[in-house]
C-alpha cells in the first residue's frame, strides 16, 4: 500500500503522506512521511517529523513517535511544535509528570510571541497541571490568556514586578518573557545604591529597549546615571527624585542621552540655574518637555548664562525659590516653538514681560512671579494663570489688555486686576463661546462693588467659577450666579454664603461645590447637597478662619 497510485502522480512525499493519512492508509502514510524526513531540512523537516510521529501514534507505535518528537525539539528548540508532540506522546505513554516537565521546558525556552503555538503550549500545560493536582487552588495568572496576563503585569508597579519574580518559577518565566514589562526603570523605592549588575539584568530583560527611567538619589550615583544613559540608547524620559542638590552628576551623563525627550526634576531636588541651562544644552536637539521644580540661582539682578537654542521644546515648567532671577526674554527667544510655559515663583522679572515671541503659545502660567504690569500676550493663548501676583495693579489707565479670542481658562486670583480689565480681557473669548473656567477669587480690588453685571463678565458658556475669599453673601452670590446659566463647578470657599445659597446652587445645576471655610454653612446643608449627587468640599476646622481673613483683607484694601 506504500506504492504511489495514479491519483498521487506528480505530488511530493508530504502531500502523498497527507493523502494516505486522510484515507486511513497509515502504513502508506508512514512510508511517504519517512521519505519526506529523509529529503527535508529546517521547517520542512519539523513538519515531516511531526506528521510521521502522528502516524506512529495512529499505529500504536509510541516509542518511534517519541523519538521523532525529541528530534523535533533538537532541530528547533525555540518552536513549540516539538514540545507539544513530545508531551502528547508522553501522556499516551501514561507519563504525565514527564509531559509536564517537557511543557515547562518549552515555555521556558520559547518567548511570548515567538510562534503561534506557544499559547496552545501554555494551555495544555495548565490543563495537565490542573488534572494532576485536583482540589488544590491554582494560580490565576497561569490560566489567563498570555495577552491578559501581560496586561495584568503591566499594571503592577516596578517594585511589585520585581517581587513577583520570586513568587514561582512560572511567574518568573512569564515576567521575563515580555520585554515590555522592563522598558521602565523605577528605583524610587530603592534605599541604597543599586548595583551595576542589577542594572544590566534589567536592561537585558528589556532587550535593551528601556525608554523611561525614574531615579532617586539614594539608588543611583553619578557613575550609575552615566551607565544608564550610555547603555540605554532609546531612553526618552528621565525623572529625578530625592532630597538634595543635583548638578554635575546629571549634566555629565546627559551627553549620551541622544534620544531624551522628557526631563523631570522633582520639587525636593534642588538644581542651580546654570546647571539647568547646561543640561538643556546637551539635549537641546531632542528635548520636548522640561520640568524643574526647585531652581536656585543668582540673585540681586545678576543673570545666569545664556539659554541654548531649543527649537524642539514644546513645554517648559521652571519653578524657583522665589528670589532667583530669570532671563525670561532670553528663554523666550531660545524656545520659539513652545506651546506651554509655566514659570512660577520667580523674582525680579522685567517691568514689562513680553511673551509674544511665543507665537504658538497656548498655556501660560506666571503665577507668583512678582509681576507689576500685565504681560504682553500672544493671541493664541487658551489658558492664562496670573494668580498670586499681589503687586499686579492693572487698570485700563495702565495697560491695554491683549485680545485673547481663544482663551478657555483665566486665573487672576490674588491680584489687583480691576473689574474693567477683567471684562476687556475675557470678552473676546466669551463672544466666541470659548471661556469655560474663570478663577477670580481673592482679588483685592473693588472694595465697594456695584451691580454684579458691572463687576463680572457675563457668559452663556462658563462652566467653572471661583469666587473664593471674596466679600460676598447669599444675595451677591445669587446675583453672580445668574450671569452664568451653564455653570457646573463653583468655589465659594471663605465667603459669607449660607445653606440658603447652597440649596439654590444645587437647584441651579451645580455639580461640584467648594464650601471650605464657609462658617455660616451647616453640615445639614452639606449633607443635603451630597445626597443630591453634588461633589462638596467642606472642612470643619474653621472656627476663626474667616475673621482672620476679613480683617487682613480690609486692612490691605483700605491701608
Amino acid at each position: 500500500m506504500g506504492k504511489p497510485n495514479a491519483a498521487e502522480d506528480g505530488i511530493g512525499p508530504m502531500d502523498r503522506g497527507r493523502h494516505r493519512y486522510a484515507k486511513g492508509d497509515y502504513e502508506g502514510a508512514l512510508a511517504a512521511f519517512t521519505e519526506a524526513v529523509d529529503c527535508s531540512t529546517q521547517h520542512l523537516l519539523l513538519n515531516a517529523l511531526d506528521a510521521r510521529a502522528a502516524t506512529y501514534e495512529k499505529l500504536g507505535d509510541l516509542q518511534p513517535a517519541l523519538r521523532d518528537a525529541k528530534k523535533m525539539i533538537d532541530a528547533m528548540p525555540k518552536l513549540s511544535k516539538g514540545y507539544l508532540r513530545c508531551g502528547k506522546v508522553l501522556r499516551l505513554l501514561q507519563k504525565p509528570e514527564l509531559a509536564l516537565r517537557i511543557y515547562d521546558r518549552g515555555l521556558t525556552k520559547i518567548k511570548i510571541g515567538a510562534d503561534d503555538d506557544r499559547t496552545k503550549l501554555q494551555l495544555v500545560y495548565n490543563q495537565l497541571r490542573k488534572a494532576q493536582t485536583p482540589g488544590k487552588s491554582f494560580d490565576p495568572l497561569e490560566y489567563l490568556p498570555l495577552e491578559l496576563a501581560e496586561i495584568v503585569c503591566l499594571n503592577l508597579s516596578m517594585r511589585d514586578r520585581i517581587v513577583c519574580l520570586s513568587v514561582t518559577h512560572s511567574w518568573k518565566r512569564l515576567l521575563e518573557s515580555s520585554h515590555k514589562l522592563w522598558t521602565t526603570l523605577d528605583t524610587t523605592h530603592v534605599r541604597k545604591v543599586i548595583s551595576q549588575k542589577s542594572l544590566t539584568i534589567h536592561f537585558r530583560r528589556s532587550k535593551w529597549t528601556l525608554d523611561r527611567a525614574l531615579l532617586s538619589f539614594k539608588s543611583v550615583d553619578a557613575h550609575r546615571l552615566a551607565y544608564i544613559t550610555k547603555h540605554c540608547k532609546m531612553l526618552k524620559e528621565l525623572h529625578i527624585y530625592g532630597r538634595g542638590m543635583i548638578g554635575d552628576s546629571l549634566t555629565s551623563a546627559l551627553p549620551d542621552a541622544k534620544s531624551l525627550e522628557t526631563l523631570y526634576v522633582s520639587q525636593n531636588t534642588e538644581m542651580a540655574l546654570g546647571a539647568v541651562q547646561s543640561a538643556l544644552k546637551y539635549c537641546k536637539a531632542s528635548l520636548v518637555t522640561v520640568t524643574v521644580l526647585k531652581i536656585v540661582g543668582p540673585r540681586g539682578g545678576f543673570l545666569a548664562g545664556k539659554w541654548p537654542e531649543m527649537g524642539s521644546i514644546k513645554a517648559i515648567h521652571l519653578e524657583s525659590d522665589g528670589e532667583s532671577v530669570l532671563d525670561i526674554h532670553g528663554l523666550a527667544a531660545s524656545t520659539p516653538a513652545a506651546t506651554s510655559i509655566t514659570l512660577s515663583s520667580w523674582g525680579n522679572l522685567p517691568n514689562l514681560v513680553d511673551c509674544t515671541v511665543w507665537t504658538n503659545l497656548e498655556h501660560l502660567d506666571l503665577s507668583n512671579t512678582q509681576l507689576r504690569r500685565l504681560p504682553k500676550l500672544p493671541t493664541t493663548l487658551r489658558s492664562l494663570n496670573l494668580s498670586n501676583n499681589i503687586q499686579l495693579h492693572v487698570g485700563l489707565d495702565h495697560d491695554a489688555p491683549a485680545d485673547l479670542p481663544l482663551l478657555e481658562t483665566f486665573n487672576c486670583e490674588g491680584t489687583f486686576i480691576t473689574a474693567d480689565v477683567l471684562k476687556v480681557l475675557t470678552m473676546p473669548a466669551i463672544a466666541n463661546g470659548k471661556l469655560k473656567s474663570l478663577l477670580i477669587g481673592g482679588r483685592l480690588a473693588d472694595a465697594h462693588p456695584g451691580p454684579a453685571a458691572e463687576e463680572y463678565p457675563a457668559s452663556e458658556d462658563l462652566e467653572e467659577l471661583s469666587l473664593n475669599t471674596m466679600q460676598i453673601n447669599d444675595a451677591r452670590a445669587l446675583q453672580i450666579l445668574e450671569l452664568y446659566p451653564k455653570l457646573r463647578k463653583l468655589d465659594v470657599s471663605g465667603t459669607r454664603v449660607t445653606g440658603v445659597a447652597v440649596r439654590t446652587f444645587v437647584n441651579w445645576g451645580i455639580t461640584s461645590l467648594n464650601l471650605d471655610e464657609c462658617i455660616d454653612v451647616s453640615s445639614d446643608a452639606v449633607d443635603w447637597a451630597r445626597n443630591k449627587g453634588v461633589e462638596v468640599e467642606f472642612n470643619f476646622n474653621r472656627k476663626d478662619s474667616r475673621k482672620s481673613f476679613w480683617s487682613s483683607s480690609f486692612a490691605q484694601r483700605f491701608a
